[in-house]
């Protein structure tokens, strides 16, 4: 790697702030302030950029959401076209989930307790966990929400289906048919007891058993809307080991993505992350992963793949960190079959996203949004 050669221009766009792709001539950059004497951030603003006029970043119109609530938008996120962001509701608890075209105004797609939007999908999934547990150690978050039924689903868009999920030992992604999760069975939970005070007590709940009889502890399944499980879907799949930290499913949920290694891909070293990008199809038929493309060409290049994403055709951006003073983005197309070197920097490289048609690549450089494009190929 250290001899390759790139044909992509960068451009540094001096931005400071992350974000999305909208669609392919535009880009979502989220700005937010340190909330004086907190560790928390409010938003200042939604903004995007034309990638052929970076030097004009221009303001989302949020408007009629009063600008005093704006400040309180978070989890901003891209779907089809569409930003999508949350606003907390402090008296009732739940949390408005708007869309937004560029160009028009937010629209309402749910209030709900937590929860979040497919618009491939077209549906709503709301969580809830189970009354008087406490999260056990290792699960993420501090506290839980006490069960609801509906998970206090109080408005969605018409057209569009509500799913009410338990996440108390699962979480995971949804796609357009079905869902990844992650599974994990704990020994012992805490409770609260009778005075308020919390105290460890057995599990109640048995661990979840398979089709073929088999206990499951810890593991991937794919599950249908109804929460049945499909299969499961094993890490293990000789000669691969698919790395768990990084998947990704694809914009149309059909496939998941992932970062795997190869037996004998790093000689007679034991690295948990290889050089190569596997994949796994969400049809409830598959039963293999696939390998979809290698970087690592050498057992001596120590390829340490990380930050996946993956567009609609197919094709794949990856970082590499394995080569730690020389980290690298490199690039996949689905259509040719080609792995790209597309840049290297010495430190703070990081989040690579794929344009919805794949010209052009967003990374971060020491906090500053950079863009990548095809030498030749900038409209």
């Amino acid at each position: 790697p250290a001899d390759a050669k790139s044909d992509y221009d960068i451009i540094n766009t001096g931005i400071k702030g992350g974000g999305c792709w909208v669609d392919d001539s535009h880009f979502l950059v989220e700005k937010r302030v340190q909330r004086p004497g907190s560790d928390e951030t409010d938003l200042e603003g939604l903004y995007y950029l034309d990638p052929n006029h970076t030097k004009e970043l221009k303001r989302i119109d949020l408007s009629p959401i009063d600008l005093s609530l704006q400040k309180r938008i978070h989890t901003v996120s891209c779907q089809e076209q569409t930003i999508l962001f949350h606003l907390r509701n402090n008296e009732s608890g739940l949390n408005r989930i708007y869309g937004l075209k560029i160009g028009a105004h937010p629209e309402l797609f749910a209030e709900m307790r937590g929860g979040s939007v497919s618009l491939v999908g077209q549906f709503v999934v709301g969580k809830f966990r189970r009354a008087g547990a406490i999260e056990a150690e290792g699960l993420q978050g501090t506290r839980i929400y006490e069960a609801h039924p509906d998970c206090s689903v109080k408005y969605v868009k018409p057209g569009f289906k509500t799913l009410c999920l338990d996440t108390w030992m699962e979480s995971g992604w949804s796609g357009s048919h079905y869902r990844v999760v992650e599974y994990r069975w704990y020994e012992t939970i805490l409770v609260r007891d009778k005075n308020g005070q919390e105290k460890r007590v057995p599990n109640p709940e048995p661990p979840l058993k398979l089709a073929d009889g088999t206990e499951l502890k810890h593991g991937y399944l794919l599950r249908d809307f109804e929460n049945r499980v499909v299969q499961q879907i094993k890490l293990e799949q000789l000669p691969y080991l698919i790395d768990r930290i990084h998947l990704k499913l694809d914009p149309q949920g059909e496939y998941v993505y992932a970062n795997c290694s190869k037996a004998g891909d790093h000689g007679d070293k034991h690295y948990a992350i290889g050089g190569r990008v596997c994949r796994y199809k969400l049809d409830g038929k598959n039963r293999v992963w696939e390998e979809a493309f290698a970087v690592q060409q050498s057992p001596k290049d120590p390829f340490n793949l990380q930050d996946l994403d993956v567009n609609a055709q197919g094709d794949v951006v990856v970082l590499d960190r394995g080569h730690r003073l020389n980290q690298s983005i490199w690039r996949y197309t689905a259509s040719s079959r080609q792995v790209e070197f597309v840049t290297r920097a010495p430190l703070d490289l990081g989040g690579p996203l794929l344009a919805p048609d794949g010209r052009w690549i967003s990374f971060s450089l020491r906090s500053e949004l950079h863009l990548a494009h095809h030498k030749g190929a900038r409209p």
